[in-house]
């Protein structure tokens, strides 16, 4: 029961490493356990499987969601693009906020949590099972150069530098020319990737009831 209190992340995964069937029955005695959302569990899954796609071992919290999706202005008039959706919790606060799923695309790349997201939110057509580098090619109509608001938790951070500058570079292809780019990342420092591109960070706010602390960027 007290399994992921008592230990740390590096040694959570290697009690894991071995064979399929430790794995799934950890997991199984964990959703027993009252105090774990089945959005945590999903969350711990992938990061078992790929760390390095996931970045952080928590989803983010609610409040974090609602401070992400309270920086979009005028949000019934407005496209946003979502990349990291993970297993939603930006995503539901981006609809409350009151931007229309007509107007709003969700790109997850793990097919669980996509899996997940078309069941916990029907009403979003626009949801991509895709890598966020090939957005474009994906993007739908009315999009591309036409986003106001684009929100990412993608793990830049650790991703190759060429790959997370491919991401970035398809990002401001994605926005309008005045469109707003909000990062957040687990680091107390701006990316460093940021400035080799010629761009500018500015820290919006952070978020220290999330586990770690999320620190939110405005990209220009």
């Amino acid at each position: 029961v007290f399994f992921f209190k008592q230990k740390t992340a590096y040694e959570m995964q290697r009690g894991l490493v071995g064979s399929e069937m430790c794995i799934r029955d950890r997991f199984r005695m964990m959703e027993k356990v009252k105090g774990y959302s089945l959005d945590t569990i999903l969350f711990l899954k992938s990061w078992f499987s790929s760390p390095k796609q996931m970045g952080t071992l928590f989803p983010s919290s609610e409040k974090t969601g609602i401070k992400i999706a309270g920086l979009i202005k005028d949000a019934k008039n407005v496209k946003v693009v979502e990349l990291g959706a993970g297993t939603g919790q930006i995503t539901e606060k981006i609809l409350a906020q009151g931007v229309q799923t007509k107007n709003f695309v969700t790109v997850e790349y793990d097919a669980m949590f996509c899996k997940e997201l078309r069941k916990k939110f029907p009403q979003i057509q626009q949801i991509l099972n895709i890598d966020a580098a090939e957005i474009l090619e994906h993007l739908p109509d009315g999009f591309e150069n036409q986003t106001d608001y684009l929100i990412s938790t993608l793990p830049l951070l650790m991703l190759e530098p060429k790959k997370a500058k491919q991401i970035v570079d398809a990002i401001f292809k994605v926005l309008k020319p005045n469109g707003v780019y909000i990062q957040v990342t687990l680091s107390l420092f701006k990316p460093k990737y940021i400035e080799e591109l010629g761009l500018k960070a500015t820290k919006i706010c952070i978020s220290w009831i999330n586990v770690p602390p999320m620190h939110v960027w405005r990209i220009c």
